[in-house]
């Protein structure tokens, strides 16, 4: 049996079995999803018909909040409730390039949140409509907003009017293009709370703001700071609730297989978390078949309660984000205590996910996040005020961004763990040709040479091997005709062949199994470079998205709407180099394999129809290198195996004796035969090993002939 078809055929079958589990079968055969429980509908501007357009609580008239006068601002009735101020946005940041700016942050006064992140990188615009920048957090169709703030004591007395902290307007008390600044105070005037974001401006001058943004990562931070002060004679307790990023973007998600995830990094030992939806949504599912089970109902704001109680993580963490393709939206505590102290004395008692927004179509479109509620705290005395600092990066993912503190999250970049650091160097190989003014096409095309280049050596021998092979297919047929079905002895046969022509079987496997950890490598590298969005080639929009030469009147099984050329070409490149190096099937077992790799090359062009289009660029230029490369290589493949297999001949043995030839001087002696690869070795032992075993059988056999007598 021949050995490289048989290894070949493993590695086909279990990357088949793979991929359909992975790929075919949650398309084709997707579990069915249970109805949403619905949320319950908070009184807040999007269910309350009373409040005005501008997001502003109206007043009850028979039960007036506060006392009003002409030209003043609202005073605070003492028993009546909390200081009603006006719904207003702040801007901090901008999108003009030469700003000095690389965020442009929408902030809310409802909650004194975060509204809306956008890039100002030109760069980094949107998928349908290049004229409008980017925006990275704020999504939502919901009303969460990231950052938003809950504190137990003063919700406690909100209560009372169906209000919360996170949805009734705090007053503005500073605002510039750099920083702002909201406050509220309890309505029993307890505690006072006050909000504060900031943006720093890159350092870098106007004529080097490419460099910032490629990286300057404290120009993508948002420095939030809560501050907590007791007003009171008496001591305060409380604890609060951060919400996490809100609205993450998802983009391209007909095609993407990266969904949002939510990622957590601990300081010490404990392990790291990534929950993605469709996890997240398992999580919601159990609680409300637990519900159901006990013949109870369950509204949302008990669902968080279950997660926070049952499914939260309690480590203190480095960071915890929300992750996509391209872009991150990462919190981390500015906590500048040593870490025993920062394990001891904790901010963060826990982390828990939240679902924000489901999709019933697609689970995994979903929007998810989390929150972070605190420890409880204390102010024992009237001044003495809590100053919690978090860090809010909203950015591209690269490493020079996410590697620096506070966040450390180079694991942010899905390199992965195996080959993650040959990934990280073919991205830099990238970046280093694409600083040379290449276009990005050209420089996956010259990597894709470089890469194969590098190979060479391998696919030298692999081509020398394929060619011997080649020519002692005959001889394997005479030895098939020779043993017919007696398997043991014709695989004798051909070992000794193989063994006499110096051919290793698995020398065609080796260079496989050298091109799979770069296959890896190179495919997480092109699926995770964000230089690659929105870089054009030919009719090619976006590198990092497929080619999508048009739309189609209907949507296909597997396929979808966009009919991708790529693929297809790829597809062709490959039946091409089968039938070019692959030998004629001469029994119905070759014939098989052939139609079973014939398949195998088929569905490969359904793996990669929803591959981003620099991906397919590089098997595309891979494929026509390997057809040039094994075309050159099988001319001087026979010329190869001559010098390297000399025939030894009565004359060049008698020679090799010191038998003077017929001009009288002595030949030389021919060259020292090869000396054995690790491999025929291997093989020599097995037969050895064989004959052993055959002949104590033999012995054995005897032995009860002559009992049996």
């Amino acid at each position: 049996m021949d050995n490289r078809r048989f290894v070949t055929f493993l590695v086909c079958f279990f990357a088949f079995t793979y991929l359909y589990n992975g790929l075919i079968a949650p398309r084709l055969f997707p579990r069915p999803e249970k109805r949403p429980v619905p949320a319950v509908v908070e009184n807040n501007d999007a269910a309350d018909p009373t409040s005005d357009t501008d997001g502003s609580e109206t007043p009850d008239s028979a039960d007036p909040l506060v006392a009003e006068k002409d030209n003043e601002a609202p005073t605070v009735a003492m028993d009546k409730g909390p200081a009603v101020f006006p719904n207003e946005r702040v801007v901090i940041g901008s999108l003009d390039p030469t700003s000095g700016f690389l965020l442009e942050v929408r902030l809310n006064s409802a909650g004194a949140a975060i509204e809306s992140v956008q890039l100002s990188d030109p760069a980094f615009t949107e998928l349908t409509d290049i004229n409008k920048q980017l925006v990275v957090v704020g999504n939502n169709a919901t009303d969460d907003r990231t950052f938003s703030t809950a504190i137990t004591t003063i919700d406690e007395q909100l209560a009372k009017h169906q209000l919360k902290l996170e949805t009734i307007d705090w007053e503005v008390v500073t605002a510039d293009e750099r920083s702002a600044t909201f406050s509220f105070e309890a309505p029993d005037h307890s505690l006072r709370v006050e909000k504060t974001f900031r943006l720093q401006m890159t350092a870098f001058p106007a004529e080097q703001m490419r460099d910032a943004f490629l990286t300057d990562a404290a120009g993508f931070t948002i420095e939030t700071e809560l501050k907590v002060t007791n007003l009171s004679s008496k001591p305060q307790a409380f604890e609060y609730e951060l919400q996490g990023p809100v609205g993450v973007v998802l983009e391209n998600v007909e095609h993407t297989r990266k969904y949002r995830d939510i990622k957590i990094e601990f300081v010490g030992e404990e392990d790291d978390v990534v929950l993605g939806a469709k996890a997240l949504n398992k999580l919601y599912e159990a609680h409300i078949d637990a519900a159901r089970g006990a013949g109870q109902g369950i509204s949302e704001d008990e669902i968080r309660q279950k997660l926070k109680t049952n499914d939260s993580w309690t480590g203190v963490f480095r960071y915890a984000g929300i992750d996509v393709q391209f872009f991150a939206g990462l919190v981390a505590p500015l906590d500048d205590r040593p870490e025993a102290e920062r394990l001891a004395n904790k901010w963060i008692d826990r982390t828990y996910p939240v679902m924000v927004q489901q999709d019933r179509i697609d689970v995994n479109q979903s929007d998810i996040s989390f929150r972070m509620a605190s420890s409880p705290q204390s102010l024992p005395a009237k001044g003495d005020s809590l100053v919690h600092k978090y860090a809010f990066f909203v950015g591209p993912k690269r490493s020079e961004l996410l590697d620096p503190k506070p966040m450390e999250a180079d694991q942010v970049l899905d390199y992965g763990s195996w080959f993650g650091f040959i990934a990280r160097g073919m991205h830099r190989l990238l970046s280093w040709f694409y600083s040379w003014g290449m276009p990005y096409a050209l420089a996956i095309i010259c990597l894709t040479v470089l890469v194969r280049g590098c190979m060479f050596p391998l696919s030298r021998k692999q081509a020398i091997s394929a060619a011997r092979m080649k020519d002692l297919q005959p001889k394997i047929n005479e030895l098939k005709l020779k043993y017919g079905e007696d398997k043991e002895k014709m695989a004798k046969a051909q070992m000794e062949l193989w063994r006499k022509h110096n051919i290793n079987p698995l020398g065609g496997c080796f260079p496989l199994l050298f091109q799979f950890p770069i296959f890896i490598a190179l495919y997480t590298c092109l699926n995770t470079a964000v230089d690659l969005r929105l870089a054009p080639f030919l009719w090619i929009e976006n590198l990092a998205a497929p080619d999508a030469l048009f739309r189609m009147p209907a949507a296909l099984p597997i396929l979808g709407q966009d009919f991708n050329l790529l693929p297809c070409i790829t597809v062709v490149l490959f039946f091409i180099q089968q039938k070019l190096f692959m030998p004629p099937p001469t029994d119905e077992q070759q014939a098989a394999q052939q139609k079973m790799m014939n398949f195998m090359t088929l569905f490969f062009g359904f793996m990669f129809w929803h591959m981003p289009a620099g991906l397919c660029l590089y098997f595309i230029a891979s494929s026509m290198w390997g057809i040039a490369e094994r075309t050159l290589l099988g001319k001087t493949s026979t010329s190869t195996e001559a010098t390297t297999e000399p025939s030894v001949t009565v004359k060049d043995v008698g020679s090799a004796r010191g038998v003077p030839n017929k001009n009288g001087a002595q030949a030389k002696a021919p060259a020292t035969e090869k000396k054995q690869g690790f491999f025929q070795k291997l093989m020599e032992a097995a037969e050895t090993a064989q004959k052993q075993a055959e002949k104590t059988k033999e012995k054995q056999n005897k032995s009860r002939k002559k009992k049996g007598r």
